[in-house]
């Protein structure tokens, strides 16, 4: 039996860390060939708890052996761990609602902010220290462990730790899935059925072949067939943009309308979710100020989050950040995530192909820069994570929109490292969403005041 051991840094999340709980104890690989220890660490020792209880519970029905502890101690939880699986952020949603509303109201058209347009930026800027942080007490405590990322702006924060630090990483995100799912849909398949190969950007990667598992059929004409009848309004918010951009571009994007957005300047005349995301009234809440109220955030036009009435019952508290989480093991399944499938291939030296990571592009993406931080299809085993080099060229207006993706990436990082709100101004002016140079300033300075306890120190530079 060999030891391994496993460090969950976030796990005060449980929305984080119950997939990757759930996906540890299912794994048989994990249970009969290691001596598996679960090192759970957070800031808040409240949250922390919170997860152990929970963990102690999952791993005693399951009679799993594995050593699990908590800490609020990142070296403790570190040193001597052979896989760091990270997914951070500080109030979450209030910070959000800031990267959206407040570019917004300078002229920026962003309908996201979260991993592109303006607001992505400060989004950037926020968590790029904790994570450096994370991965340069790596290099001290567990320099060979691999740094599993989950944290948005995945591709930012991967290309940073890629560049300014020595540790193995790769970023992880299932936006890929969720455009396979689209797929089969308009299909009428099982995806199952269905292969792929895709890529480009995180959250905005594309189809560049779809074809069918058993007979190697291309699928493409069916689904060109199959999306020019389906019905223009269905799931609007969620695939609306994406069947303009496939019309334009030739192939279908994911994950979504919102994410995909993020990254071009005419999204909003496709997102009808626009207004309702942090949805406030600015003339009764000064949503900002000690006190007030965190916006709700609604992802979606369609589904349950707008079927409510107008005066619900008081609801149980939900599991979220710090939350308990009843724990109910007929409801314990796996994640569909990929960091215990990663795990299990590279400790026990098998391979496997994932459908998404987030690496350096290494010539895998024809057209981009092989030290900027890319998303597509992965080999994984005892050597690591690998992307697997893509047979299809993007077209040429796809690559142009990832390559100014990758500039910003490169100024943000100069705008970190040398305390630059001139570089971030810069980054904010090439970006599609951009407003004017004097909205642009003044957006910086509100953003950089509102948000001062949690950003790096910028300053003006000429």
């Amino acid at each position: 039996m060999r030891k391994l051991k496993v460090s969950l840094i976030g796990a005060g999340s449980m929305a984080f860390a119950l997939g990757a709980l759930h996906d540890l104890v299912l794994s048989e690989k994990l249970k009969s060939r290691t001596e598996l220890e679960i090192a759970l660490m957070d800031i808040k020792e409240e949250h922390v708890t919170k997860t152990y209880n929970y963990a102690q519970e999952l791993f005693g029905a399951f009679e799993h052996g594995a050593s699990i502890w908590k800490t609020t101690d990142l070296e403790a939880a570190l040193t001597g761990s052979d896989f760091v699986i990270v997914a951070i952020e500080v109030n979450r949603y209030h910070y959000w609602s800031q990267d959206f509303h407040i570019p917004r109201r300078y002229g920026s058209k962003q309908i996201y902010g979260e991993n592109g347009g303006p607001g992505s930026m400060f989004h950037t800027l926020r968590n790029l220290g904790p994570m450096l942080e994370i991965a340069r007490k790596m290099e001290e405590v567990c320099p060979d462990a691999w740094f599993l990322n989950y944290t948005n702006p995945e591709a930012k924060l991967v290309e940073a730790i890629s560049k300014l630090t020595s540790i193995k990483v790769v970023g992880l995100c299932h936006g890929l899935d969720m455009g396979i799912d689209q797929i089969a849909e308009f299909l009428e398949m099982d995806k199952k059925e269905i292969a792929v190969e895709g890529g480009g950007l995180n959250h905005f990667g594309f189809f560049t072949r779809i074809w069918n598992k058993q007979t190697g059929e291309d699928l493409y004409p069916l689904f060109k067939e199959k999306e020019k009848k389906a019905e223009p309004l269905a799931h609007f918010d969620h695939m609306a943009l994406s069947r303009t951009m496939y019309r334009t571009y030739g192939y279908y994007p994911y994950p979504g309308t919102n994410h995909c957005g993020e990254y071009i300047s005419w999204a909003g005349d496709f997102y009808a979710g626009l207004a309702l995301q942090y949805r406030y009234d600015p003339l009764s809440e000064k949503l900002w100020e000690k006190g007030s109220r965190i916006p709700e955030f609604v992802y979606s036009a369609g589904g349950y989050s707008l079927d409510r009435k107008l005066f619900p019952e008081e609801a149980a508290e939900e599991a979220g950040e710090g939350k308990a989480y009843k724990f109910n093991k007929e409801g314990v399944c796996c994640s569909g995530e990929y960091a215990i499938p990663i795990i299990e291939a590279v400790f026990f030296g098998e391979e496997i192909q994932i459908n998404a990571a987030n690496l350096p592009n290494k010539g895998a993406i024809k057209g981009l820069p092989d030290d900027m931080v890319v998303e597509t299809q992965a080999i994984v085993n005892g050597d690591g994570v690998k992307l697997k080099p893509m047979s299809v060229e993007l077209p040429t207006a796809i690559i142009g929109t990832i390559h100014i993706q990758g500039m910003i990436h490169k100024l943000l990082l100069e705008a970190y490292l040398e305390n630059s709100k001139t570089k971030l101004l810069q980054a904010i002016l090439l970006d599609p969403q951009a407003p004017t140079y004097y909205q642009a300033c003044a957006m910086v300075d509100e953003m950089c005041e509102l948000q001062k306890d949690i950003l790096p120190k910028l300053e003006w530079i000429s």
